[in-house]
């Protein structure tokens, strides 16, 4: 049953979190603001969804630099478009952080371009079975109605959710961000650069724009060469911050990963990508592939 008193408090302690959170919000976009106006250079994780942004985000804000450090999963006029269509009926100050964030810098970039500053970016991503899965139980609600409940009373069995995932999932998302979001955005075709075979990282200058890669799968052993070279400064740890441990939907997520079985054609529509051969050598979607085709113990 719970002790009625601490339950009493639930509500004062939600409100106040929440308070917190907006005002803590507020304290970032009134920075962010100064930064644009001041045309100051930015320093910004920009990334794909479910590829460590948090644990990039914060290790970079515990570092000490000198730049203030700001994060946006999109900035394409099209995809930031489609965010605010999501939130319109919310009032600015209520909306997601990551939406507000996006909409100032693609606006300023629209005004100006990506010529008018120095952009330093951090771009880390992951292989694209594993993030796409990640991505479809955070917003496990959008694909299914009454997931949770559903879920307990056994309702949903591994197949069903392996057909709700291959029908509904826009599984093309992570294939297409770097055209969308880096090329279309900053110019930089990241195609037309090899990725080095065997390092994890590089970093690719082009104009006012400094970007750098990194493979989620090897953030642990090269961050701090990646972070040197981009920012010529030693980031002396990684902040792992696991976004997933508190997300009500991680017991079934950790379920379908451990028997998740894809058939061969979805494989080969992710592991023969341009994405994934581009960044990926054959060993390693080898790899992937072999986890994906079979259940785990």
């Amino acid at each position: 049953m719970g002790n009625p008193g601490m339950r009493l408090l639930d509500r004062p302690r939600r409100l106040l979190h929440e308070w917190s959170t907006r005002r803590k919000n507020q304290r970032t976009i009134d920075t962010l603001d100064q930064v644009l106006a001041r045309h100051d250079p930015v320093l910004l994780v920009h990334q794909m969804g479910r590829a460590g942004s948090m644990t990039t985000v914060n290790t970079l804000r515990g570092a000490g630099l000198d730049l203030a450090v700001f994060h946006t999963h999109w900035l394409n006029p099209a995809s930031v478009q489609r965010r605010q269509e999501w939130v319109r009926h919310l009032p600015e100050s209520r909306q997601p952080l990551n939406i507000r964030m996006s909409t100032r810098i693609a606006a300023q970039l629209q005004r100006e371009g990506a010529g008018r500053r120095h952009w330093q970016l951090v771009s880390v991503f992951r292989e694209p079975i594993a993030r796409n899965v990640s991505v479809f139980f955070l917003s496990i609600d959008a694909f299914v109605d009454d997931f949770q409940q559903r879920y307990r009373r056994g309702e949903l069995d591994h197949k069903a959710l392996m057909e709700i995932f291959l029908e509904k999932f826009p599984h093309e998302q992570p294939l297409q961000w770097f055209e969308q979001e880096i090329g279309e955005v900053f110019g930089i075709d990241v195609y037309d650069h090899p990725f080095p075979e065997g390092q994890g990282h590089q970093v690719i200058r082009s104009g006012h724009v400094d970007l750098l890669l990194i493979k989620l799968e090897r953030l642990n052993d090269c961050y701090q060469a990646a972070f040197q070279e981009l920012l010529g400064v030693e980031i002396p740890r990684l902040e792992h911050t696991h976004v997933t441990e508190q997300d009500p939907a991680k017991p079934m997520y950790s379920d379908f990963v451990r028997n998740a079985v894809f058939p061969d054609d979805y494989l080969d529509r992710m592991y023969e990508s341009a994405f994934a051969k581009h960044f990926y050598t054959r060993a390693e979607r080898d790899a992937f592939r072999s986890k994906w085709s079979s259940a785990g113990p």
